[in-house]
């Protein structure tokens, strides 16, 4: 099936673009007018190699379609003629096409969460199956209402964990460059002058020409070798689920952004663990969809023993302070909303909890990262000022 760039007129007669499949041309206009839309002008899309990436349904497209349908269904629009309007108002090409495709099997008469199984790697496990538990139950706008909240809460997160890890990495390489390029460029002009005057060489000059040297002699190792570590790492990560489970358990262990990034995840898991309870899915099954969520095979691994745990017959709270999936004080609140019946609203509130747990430590850490940095890049440049300047001040002293 070929996909079609095309150009046509709405019922509102309105121009609008878009992408749909079709085998040929005359499917095309048929599926257009389906969708009440007078086909203009078609252009077949190319098969062939291109640089540029395809483009892709980003969170938030996501969030965007799930406001939009939730809205659009309270003010009494058809499920159908929802993703109709969808298709033709949004911009990505992305976004348009799967909308095609999700309409395209609505119409051939699967149900909506059907037709997004298709789409499981965009929208995700626990999106489809909210969306099912809508439909069953009747209530696809409230569901569709939880989930726009949640993805948006997501995206935030998200954002918080790249601010917390970008920026350091960011200064923390323009360090490194800066230092490379001094001992590549700038320091052996230096030590050239420094050793042609004679005179005794101290240990700080000593350790820079020794630094330098290296420097220049291992300037490819010292790119390469990071990128074969990381290389082999992953590879073994996919080859060793022990190995995975291991590195995944110790990335919490990393200073300063594992603790981070550890309270991040729980919120994430409680907060959706609350939003799929509160649908109406079972606990076990909430419990299951979260472990993919974690995005962490320790995590994953102890909520799965959690699972098992209450299928057997233990407390919810005993469960989870058994399988290590929530540090105690969690446990505690979990334990209390379990007990009053609130289990929903307790896990809220450990998302809350870890939610501005995280926040508060990011919001600690911002300021001492650029500090530190800077001392770093002080205690160096005082270094070559030392090594250089040190043996410039001995031979001025033995000439006086």
């Amino acid at each position: 099936m070929q996909n079609y760039n095309y150009t046509g007129i709405n019922k509102y007669g309105k121009r609008v673009n878009g992408v749909l499949p079709a085998s040929n041309d005359q499917e095309l206009e048929k599926k257009l007018l389906k969708s009440e839309i007078n086909l203009l002008s078609y252009r077949a899309q190319s098969s062939s190699f291109s640089l540029l990436p395809k483009a892709k349904i980003t969170r938030k497209d996501i969030i965007n379609v799930t406001i939009q349908m939730e809205q659009l269904l309270r003010a009494g629009v058809a499920l159908l003629e929802v993703v109709n309007d969808l298709k033709d108002s949004f911009e990505s090409d992305a976004v348009k096409e799967t909308l095609a495709n999700i309409s395209e099997a609505m119409e051939g008469g699967s149900t909506f969460s059907e037709a997004l199984s298709s789409y499981e790697k965009e929208f995700g496990e626990v999106y489809i199956s909210l969306v099912s538990v809508g439909e069953k139950t009747g209530q696809l706008e409230d569901i569709l209402l939880d989930l726009a909240n949640m993805l948006k809460w997501e995206d935030e997160l998200v954002s918080k964990a790249k601010k917390v890890m970008i920026y350091p990495a960011i200064v923390a390489t323009v360090v490194v460059a800066v230092v490379i390029l001094m001992m590549l460029f700038v320091v052996p002009e230096l030590l050239g002058f420094i050793t042609s005057m004679g005179g005794d060489i101290g240990f700080a000059t000593t350790s820079l020409i020794w630094t330098s040297e290296f420097v220049q002699n291992y300037i490819l190792e010292l790119f390469l070798v990071p990128l074969i570590i990381f290389g082999v790492i992953k590879w073994w990560r996919n080859q060793s689920p022990d190995f995975k489970l291991k590195t995944d358990e110790m990335s919490f262990s990393i200073w300063i952004v594992g603790p981070v990034l550890y309270k991040l995840k729980l919120a994430r898991i409680a907060n959706s663990l609350s939003v799929m309870y509160g649908a109406g899915v079972s606990f076990p099954d909430s419990l299951r969809m979260a472990s993919v969520i974690a995005g962490n095979k320790y995590l994953e691994e102890n909520i799965i023993k959690a699972v098992k745990l209450i299928e057997d017959g233990k407390p919810i709270h005993k469960s989870f302070e058994e399988a290590e999936v929530f540090p105690m004080m969690a446990v505690r609140m979990i334990k209390v909303g379990e007990m009053s019946g609130g289990m929903d609203k307790a896990l809220e509130n450990v998302s809350y909890f870890y939610d501005r747990e995280a926040k508060e430590l990011i919001e600690k850490i911002e300021p001492t990262i650029e500090p530190a940095l800077t001392v770093i890049m002080g205690f160096v440049v005082g270094w070559v000022m030392i090594a250089v300047l040190g043996p410039i001040y001995d031979t001025i002293s033995q000439v006086q």
